[in-house]
């Protein structure tokens, strides 16, 4: 007995429209959809608006969002935007706040940013740093560092620093690009102490183009003791870059002494690529 095409719903529903039966591809996800499920809604709401059945594509969404299903206002706001329904998009964005929604402020503000209407965008992201969605001030400290509001940015910037999930080297690159090198030396220094290592490149960067030799290798001294292995890259570099051929050397015979044949090779890289 031959099967007529997969059997798993999911791949199912995809070679089902690929084969021209749409309406069994869409009743296929439409079985699928349980309670809150975002995704297999968005599935079913991208292949209708896919084959031109977009109205039923938007009542989708808004029967899920009249079901309580407050994700779903993402999805009919998408939906709507791609469409290039701007004015419902927002609107839509509107309804969501209304109801609570966590990040539709910042939702409505990004799609004000796009549409170039930054006075609306600014309101938007200032409200939602009111409301207590301070990692929107990451944002807003992008869009006012775009117009050169330097310091307004900087301060949009420092509001958002704690905030779960916001990077702090945007402000410290703000900074440096406006010559206030130690203000983002300080920015780079407090993330390093809080676990994001990854900085450590910027920290040591800055401190070098300050003349800060000593404590820019103290920064690299802590990744390589961190069991950052790289980290002899760095250190090679900056001994021969900074003319500190003696601890260089030191240096090198002390891994070639302990068996440390990686790091040295690293060291040796490092100093070697100081020269180019």
């Amino acid at each position: 007995m031959t099967i007529d095409g997969p059997t798993d719903p999911d791949e199912r529903a995809d070679w089902l429209a690929g084969q021209g039966r749409v309406d069994e591809a869409i009743a296929i996800l439409r079985a699928q959809i349980v309670t809150d499920d975002w995704h297999t809604r968005w599935r079913l709401t991208s292949m209708l608006a896919e084959y031109d059945r977009v109205e039923e594509a938007l009542a989708e969404w808004r029967t899920a969002i009249e079901a309580g299903h407050r994700a779903a206002y993402s999805g009919l706001a998408d939906l709507l935007e791609s469409l290039g329904r701007i004015e419902e998009a927002l609107a839509c964005w509107d309804a969501a706040i209304a109801a609570s929604e966590p990040g539709a402020r910042r939702q409505r503000a990004r799609l004000l940013v796009e549409l170039g209407r930054d006075e609306e965008a600014e309101a938007a992201y200032r409200a939602a740093i009111e409301a207590g969605e301070t990692d929107a001030g990451a944002d807003l400290g992008r869009l006012l560092a775009e117009q050169d509001r330097v310091d307004e940015a900087v301060a949009a910037y420092r509001h958002a620093a704690d905030a779960d999930g916001v990077a702090p080297w945007p402000l410290g690159e703000l900074l440096e690009k406006h010559g206030r090198v130690e203000e983002a030396i300080a920015v780079y220094d407090h993330a390093v102490a809080a676990g994001h290592g990854h900085l450590r490149p910027r920290l040591v960067r800055a401190l070098t183009g300050q003349g800060r030799i000593d404590d820019a290798l103290v920064v690299i001294r802590d990744a390589i003791g961190d069991g950052d292995g790289d980290g002899y890259r760095a250190l090679g570099y900056l001994l021969a870059k900074a003319d500190r051929e003696q601890e260089l050397q030191a240096e090198a015979a002390r891994l070639k002494d302990t068996g440390g044949l990686l790091e040295l090779f690293f060291l040796i890289g490092g100093a070697n690529s100081s020269q180019h």
